[in-house]
């Protein structure tokens, strides 16, 4: 079940980062957002990968 959980995190870590270059590309003066959107995505798939790797032990 942590499994999953741990592929849930990353999959959202991954959708965080996509949104990030969306607002990125279609807003002006959003390098502020895209910033916090891309550090949040990759904090979701690191807790995902961190908990991905205590599941498999």
């Amino acid at each position: 079940m942590v499994f999953y959980f741990a592929k849930l995190l990353e999959l959202i870590g991954f959708a965080h980062v996509g949104y990030a270059l969306f607002i990125g590309l279609t807003q002006e003066n959003s390098m502020g957002p895209e910033m916090n959107l891309l550090m949040l995505g990759a904090l979701f798939f690191v807790l995902g990968r961190l908990l991905e790797r205590k599941a498999a032990t």
